[in-house]
C-alpha cells in the first residue's frame, strides 16, 4: 500500500509541472500587441480660465421651420403683387394716354377740314372761333378749359401776309397774326392750321409721369 502510493505521488509530479516552468513556458507578447483600453470621449471640454462654454444649439422645431417658410412666402407674395400692381396700373393709365393721343389727332384732322371748307363770311375772328368749336367738340372732353395743360391754336394763314391765328390756354382766348406752326406746304397756298395739346399723367403705383401729348393738321383753304 504505501508503496503505490509512493509511485502514485511520483506520478502526479510527473505529470503536473511546477510553477517555474508554467512561468518559462508563458509567451512574452511584445509591448505592441499588448491590447491598450480604449479612451472614452470625453463628453465636455476642460473649461480654460476666464472661457465659458456656450450651451449647445437647440434643433429647431418642425413648427418653427413652417412659421419661417409662411413668413417668407408671405414677403414675396407682397413683393409679387406689388410688381403686378405696377404693371397692370401702368398698363392701363399708358391705355388711356394712347386714346387721348387718338382723340387729339381726330380733333385736329376734323376741325383742318372744316375750316378747309368753311367760307369767311364775317370776320376773320369769328371764322376761328367756329373752327375752334368744331375741333373742340371732336375731341370728346379731352380739350375742355378745366383739363390739365390745355391748349387749341387754330390759324388761317394767306400767302399775302395777313396771317391770323386763335390760341386757346386753359379757357383764355387770345389772337395774333402769326402761323401755329411750320407745317412744310408751299408759301403760296392758303390753308387751314388746327394744332391741339393737353398733358396727360401715366401712373404706376410707386412713380407717375406727365406726358404732353399733341396733334396737328394742315388742310388746303377751298373757299
Amino acid at each position: 500500500m504505501v508503496g503505490g502510493a509512493q509511485r502514485g505521488n511520483a506520478m502526479d509530479r510527473r505529470a503536473v509541472p511546477s510553477a517555474a516552468a508554467r512561468i518559462t513556458t508563458l509567451k512574452v507578447m511584445p509591448p505592441c500587441a499588448v491590447p491598450t483600453r480604449a479612451r472614452a470621449p470625453k463628453l465636455h471640454r476642460e473649461l480654460e480660465p476666464g472661457k465659458r462654454i456656450s450651451p449647445p444649439m437647440r434643433r429647431p422645431a418642425r413648427g418653427d421651420l413652417i412659421s419661417a417658410d409662411r413668413g417668407a412666402a408671405l414677403v414675396e407674395a407682397a413683393f409679387v403683387m406689388i410688381l403686378l400692381l405696377m404693371i397692370l396700373l401702368g398698363t392701363v393709365t399708358a391705355g388711356i394716354a394712347f386714346g387721348r393721343s387718338n382723340a387729339l389727332q381726330t380733333s385736329a384732322r376734323e376741325g383742318s377740314r372744316f375750316g378747309a371748307t368753311l367760307p369767311i363770311n364775317g370776320t376773320i375772328d369769328d371764322w376761328l372761333d367756329a373752327v375752334r368749336d368744331v375741333a373742340k367738340a371732336a375731341a370728346i372732353g379731352d380739350l375742355q378749359a378745366s383739363v390739365p395743360g390745355q391748349h387749341i391754336c387754330v390759324a388761317m394763314v394767306h400767302p399775302d401776309g395777313t396771317t391770323r391765328r386763335l390760341v386757346e390756354t386753359s379757357g383764355v382766348d387770345s389772337y395774333s397774326d402769326s402761323e401755329c406752326f411750320g407745317d412744310g406746304r408751299p408759301s403760296f397756298e392758303q390753308r387751314v392750321q388746327v394744332q391741339v395739346e393737353r398733358v396727360t399723367n401715366i401712373n404706376a403705383v410707386l412713380f407717375a409721369v406727365d406726358v404732353t401729348i399733341d396733334g396737328s393738321a394742315a388742310a388746303r383753304f377751298e373757299r
